[in-house]
């Protein structure tokens, strides 16, 4: 007998019913699945970025393209600028390479272990962290560079593993047949114009003499002769030596560039430069400091600038800049050619 329209009703009812808790159930055991494997996924996604990113360091990022927004603030973008800055260095300051270049082995060159004074014109290189700029200006231009960091740096490594890969190939194709013929060619080179100097580099001390007279220099006596033999002090993001570098400069009387990066307000409370309020402008004592828009001195005539305004403590990078070049009105500010921190603040020693 067909069913009648109630019976088959009743029979999808019953069915909807039977059928309902275990569809449900297996919804949720689906869903729990799925998700297990969209975190599975996710988790090797981020491994591969992250194999990506180191295999990318090792070969100097070649081919390789940013991962992620985050991953390439700064390396794509300013990767090179120790090559830029070196020659930024060379054109500013062309002494240099007269003072500091020659591939003889001097004796009486700064060693970090003999602490034997220097009688060698070289690059002072403060805070040069893992070298680069040192193995640069000393195996690529060669000149004698002298550079203090309180952590010992591997130079020769530094060279083969971040200068190599980023010069022409020609060049490499050079070091990689000078290797060949003499494995130990680059620190062979290192030998005859590159030292390291592992103390932390603060500002000048006053210092007692034996006839009751007072002067400011370094305590430790190689780092006070690796200052006064220095034909040019540098400071490329030397973070809380940069104003040490600056007070050496002007207590020795040596050309200098410094290009600032962490302030470090907490550190040094006593830095403060003075703002103009509402209606004040710059007030000359002797002279006076053009700048153009950008905040770059244009030129600077006299001494005893001072500005009539609100004193605050230096806490920004801009600050910063601006204390550093208020410290002496033959100073020079210069955007220098690479992207990131690069403000310089220099001076010729003239």
């Amino acid at each position: 007998m067909p069913p009648t329209v109630g019976d088959i009703h009743v029979d999808i009812g019953e069915l909807e019913c039977s059928m309902s808790p275990s569809n449900e159930v297996k919804t949720k055991q689906q869903k729990r699945e799925e998700g297990r494997q969209r975190a599975l996924e996710i988790s090797m996604a981020k491994q591969r970025i992250s194999n990506n990113l180191k295999d990318d360091a090792k070969t100097g990022n070649k081919n390789g393209k940013r991962a992620n927004r985050k991953s390439a603030r700064h390396g794509a973008r300013n990767q090179h600028r120790h090559k830029h800055f070196a020659r930024w260095i060379l054109e500013r300051f062309p002494h240099v390479l007269e003072d500091c270049i020659g591939d003889s082995v001097d004796e009486r060159k700064v060693d970090a272990t003999t602490s034997k004074p220097s009688q060698q014109m070289h690059i002072l290189d403060v805070a040069g962290g893992k070298g680069e700029l040192s193995a640069r200006l000393s195996l690529c231009h060669s000149l004698h560079v002298v550079m203090i960091d309180p952590r010992r740096a591997d130079i020769e490594s530094v060279y083969m593993n971040s200068v190599v890969p980023k010069l022409p190939n020609k060049w490499q194709k050079s070091i990689e047949e000078r290797s060949g013929r003499s494995p130990t060619f680059v620190q062979d080179e290192l030998d005859k114009r590159f030292s390291q100097l592992v103390v932390p580099f603060s500002s000048p001390t006053c210092v007692g003499l034996h006839d009751d007279k007072v002067e400011s220099r370094f305590q430790d006596e190689a780092l006070d002769s690796a200052v006064r033999n220095a034909s040019v002090l540098i400071g490329l993001h030397s973070d809380g030596a940069t104003e040490a570098i600056v007070d050496a400069a002007l207590l020795y009387q040596k050309p200098f560039v410094v290009v600032p990066c962490c302030v470090f307000p907490n550190l040094f409370r006593e830095r403060y430069i003075r703002v103009p309020s509402d209606n004040e402008v710059y007030a000359s004592v002797k002279g006076n400091r053009v700048i153009d828009d950008n905040g770059c001195t244009i030129s600077a005539h006299g001494v005893g600038n001072t500005l009539q305004g609100k004193k605050v403590p230096v806490r920004t990078h801009e600050q910063f800049c601006t204390y550093l070049l208020e410290r002496d009105p033959r100073f020079v500010r210069e955007v220098l050619p690479f992207e990131g921190r690069n403000v310089a603040v220099w001076w010729d020693g003239k």
